[in-house]
């Protein structure tokens, strides 16, 4: 199974992506020697034994919350000091996953002095999972050149995580793949639920509320590993499950729209938009598993 460890860093770093019909808007990086236009607004494309998955990346689900005009808050993110507590595979690939969304939360808010921090954490974690050993000393000049260049950080994080998916990819080691992703969705959930919504509250609800697809499709990509990795693995597995409980009670109404034809590509498009019915228990209950769950990670 090969699982795509850089849809949730910089949404579309040499993979497939998808537009949101949601969505507007790009950010592209441009660069001569560039992987694939960075573009905030889109979704990545998982690809699990030839079935394909949409997962937001943190750079999406962040400038939606920027879009809401919530403000950036610093004390929701994981704190970098902690990197050294992070001793086995397992929760150093969970945290590059969470230190990865956070530093596309802090990109999309243009916060550039706490960006170079957790670039370093990541770079850290990435190189004792294995991932990094050639991470060149150039990489390493340029991030220092750039370090205030919010479109060159960006470019050079896909840069490194073009090459820990072509790592992945090709390695048998795609558990930590999915483990990245799913701690990379966790923090995005968590930055959701704790964000100070004020009148952005019906609008933040219904992007909580839109989670449960994704949710769905993380748990598809961690089970074929459940009681093959470890007991922390499972009872990790087994908490996205009481998670994913909850938001089966929310419903998804879908609303479909006229469908369009391109006939010269023989592609027939079908267009829908979608409303999350849920209330506030449903936000608190969600609130409180994925904090319990995250501070377990980051601990």
């Amino acid at each position: 199974m090969a699982v795509s460890a850089c849809a949730f860093f910089v949404g579309c770093s040499g993979t497939q992506s998808q537009q949101n019909t949601a969505n507007t808007g790009s950010d592209t990086v441009n660069k001569s020697d560039s992987p694939l236009p960075l573009d905030p607004n889109r979704a990545a494309l998982v690809k699990v034994n030839n079935k394909l998955f949409n997962v937001p990346s943190p750079l999406q689900l962040a400038g939606l919350l920027k879009k809401m005009n919530l403000p950036y808050n610093k004390e929701l993110l994981n704190d970098v000091n902690s990197r050294s507590n992070y001793t086995t595979s397992f929760k150093q690939a969970l945290n590059t996953g969470i230190y990865g969304a956070d530093l596309g939360y802090i990109n999309i808010y243009e916060q550039l002095p706490d960006a170079a921090a957790y670039f370093g954490a990541i770079r850290q974690l990435t190189s004792e999972l294995g991932i990094l050993n050639s991470f060149s000393e150039e990489t390493m000049k340029r991030i220092e050149r750039n370090a205030g260049d919010k479109d060159s950080l960006l470019y050079i994080a896909s840069l490194i995580y073009r090459e820990s998916d072509t790592y992945l990819m090709n390695s048998e080691r795609n558990e930590t793949g999915a483990l990245i992703i799913a701690g990379g969705w966790i923090e995005g959930l968590y930055l959701m639920t704790h964000a100070k919504a004020g009148n952005s509250s019906d609008e933040l609800k219904e992007l909580i509320g839109q989670q449960k697809r994704p949710l769905n499709n993380l748990i598809e990509l961690l089970r074929p590993y459940y009681g093959k990795v470890n007991v922390n693995y499972d009872t990790f597995l087994e908490n996205l499950s009481d998670i994913a409980n909850i938001f089966d009670e929310i419903n998804i109404k879908y609303t479909y729209k006229s469908t369009k034809t391109d006939e010269a590509n023989k592609l027939t498009v079908i267009n829908s938009e979608s409303k999350a019915v849920l209330d506030q228990s449903h936000i608190g209950a969600i609130t409180k598993k994925i904090e319990k769950l995250r501070n377990e990670i980051i601990k």
